[in-house]
């Protein structure tokens, strides 16, 4: 029997607020969709790499570099979404149904490839339903009260209690900072489809918080890289020149 494959695949919307065109930014001679492509690739944690986009010309782009695009619809709400959207379609395409599906972030074009192979091995502990990532961080750190730095606390078989933008827990460190990669399973990503926007996600403004307050389990596995997100243009100044181990 064939074995069921798992999908990295890459939200990347053409539109935004604060950087239109993100996707196609120029990051050292490379479009950072192409980047992002290229890490997830090199991982060899999936069955294929896959590019769900709202916008043709981030399709072509993905498609003159050799990888695959599936278009979706300008209404996802999140990239959570799309992602699903785009295993619909690829399951109707290929006739084969997933096993898991990582949801890698389009923004973070120095995404490391042990982090995509460590969220492979997360979702497929027995239970596992979501999963994500989390870098230990420093006193000292200039992230501890950045909003846009969100934080996580696990419980002591490191599953997620909460996520904050805020510094928690309270005292003395250690603290973990959230990366923002996600696993689910196939039947997980169907059921999170299925849930409404929660008060304390509207509170924090972060997704995960609605699966949380509906009683779903997320692993959180710790990483020791740093992957910068490029937010805004004025990022792509700060990004230091590729230099990738795998």
């Amino acid at each position: 029997m064939m074995e069921r494959p798992v999908l990295g695949i890459i939200p990347a919307r053409f539109g935004s607020t604060r950087f239109p065109g993100k996707p196609l930014a120029d990051v050292f001679g490379t479009p950072m969709v192409v980047r992002v492509m290229e890490r997830a690739q090199a991982s060899g944690a999936f069955a294929e790499v896959l590019v769900a986009t709202d916008d043709r010309r981030i399709a072509e782009v993905v498609e003159r570099h050799g990888g695959q695009a599936v278009m979706t619809s300008e209404s996802c709400p999140n990239g959570t979404a799309r992602c699903h959207e785009a295993v619909l379609a690829w399951e109707a395409d290929t006739g084969r149904t997933v096993e898991a599906v990582v949801n890698v972030q389009g923004d973070e074009p120095y995404v490391h490839p042990e982090q995509l192979r460590d969220l492979v091995r997360l979702i497929r502990k027995p239970g596992a339903a979501v999963a994500t990532l989390a870098k230990p961080m420093a006193p000292e750190s200039p992230g501890l009260h950045d909003p846009n730095r969100v934080k996580v606390v696990c419980d002591a078989k490191g599953r997620a209690l909460y996520f904050s933008r805020s510094a928690i827990p309270h005292g003395a460190g250690p603290w973990n900072k959230h990366i923002g990669l996600y696993a689910f399973t196939r039947t997980a990503l169907e059921a999170l489809m299925e849930l409404h926007p929660t008060p304390l996600e509207s509170r924090e403004r972060l997704e995960q918080l609605r699966w949380l307050e509906c009683g779903w389990r997320i692993d959180v596995g710790l990483t020791p890289h740093e992957t910068p997100a490029v937010d805004a243009p004025e990022d792509l100044a700060q990004l230091p020149p590729p230099n990738f181990e795998s």
